[in-house]
């Protein structure tokens, strides 16, 4: 049976993440998640949504040895074009081959005169001042977190096919 151990609490990350895990490999998984810290902003930008996904990933590898994967999430937001974007990026460590393994959701434009308003609380309080409450309000049913996890998980279980090839 493969371990695999998810670096959040969120009910929706952890939803997305054994969505794609369950469809890329096709054997019993035992999932356990716990919340982990990532080290940057409650809103991170470009960069540090990056660093914060493998600080998670560096976390729960200290707390739970000895699984197979270890997976991370973390939302943030990428600028490009003059644009800002908010993403799902998603790291996983395979135990065997000790590769990081990376994945990001499509992401969604945000007005670019409301960023300072992101920076200064955070894009959950921000929506809501929009009115708002999930993102599902915002993007529909099959747009939601869930599915942005899983299609970054996806993505990043996809690199591993091309690393693979890279050492036969």
């Amino acid at each position: 049976m493969m371990k695999v151990a998810i670096a959040t609490s969120s009910a929706q990350k952890i939803a997305g993440i054994k969505e794609a895990m369950c469809r890329f490999f096709d054997t019993e998984i035992e999932f356990v998640s716990k919340s982990s810290e990532s080290g940057v902003p409650n809103q991170p930008f470009g960069e540090e949504t990056y660093i914060g996904a493998f600080n998670r990933i560096q976390g729960i590898r200290l707390e739970l040895p000895n699984m197979d994967f270890y997976v991370s999430c973390e939302a943030g937001i990428e600028k490009a074009f003059s644009q800002y974007f908010n993403v799902q990026v998603v790291c996983i460590y395979e135990s065997k081959s000790r590769n990081l393994l990376w994945g990001k959701s499509s992401g969604w434009m945000i007005p670019s005169e409301d960023i300072e308003t992101i920076k200064k609380e955070t894009l959950d309080k921000y929506l809501i001042g929009k009115g708002i409450n999930t993102i599902e309000d915002l993007l529909g049913t099959n747009n939601s977190r869930r599915a942005a996890v899983a299609q970054a998980t996806e993505l990043a279980l996809a690199s591993k096919k091309l690393q693979r090839l890279e050492n036969d």
